[in-house]
Parts: C-alpha cells; structure tokens; sequence
C-alpha cells in the first residue's frame, strides 16, 4: 500500500500571496516614513522641513 503524503512546508509554493500586489507594503511604508517626517518636523520647529511636508497647500 503506498500512502500520498501530503503537501509539506518545503514544497514549491509562492511566497506571496496571489491576491496581494508586491507594491502594497512599499506603498504603506512610505505613508509610515512620511508621517514620521511630518512629526519630526513639526515637533522639532524645522520650518523648511515643515513647509516642504505641507500637503494641504498643494491642493488649495
């Protein structure tokens, strides 16, 4: 009698998942690193950081 095994964890698998773009994490860790810019900015009174980190002005 020969038994199938099943699928063990070192099978040929993707190690992504297939639904989810590769740009995702890249795109919320640029949020992540810009907030923390607008932050750094603001807490520590940067006026040029600041300014250049003012997105509201851009859509006026």
């Amino acid at each position: 009698m020969s038994e199938e095994q099943a699928p063990g964890p070192d099978t040929d698998a993707p190690s992504s998942a297939p639904g989810r773009p590769a740009w995702l994490p890249w795109l919320a860790w640029g949020w992540v690193v810009l907030l923390i810019l607008a932050a750094v900015a603001e807490l520590s009174g940067w006026d040029d950081l600041r300014l250049a980190l003012d997105f509201q002005r851009h859509f006026r």
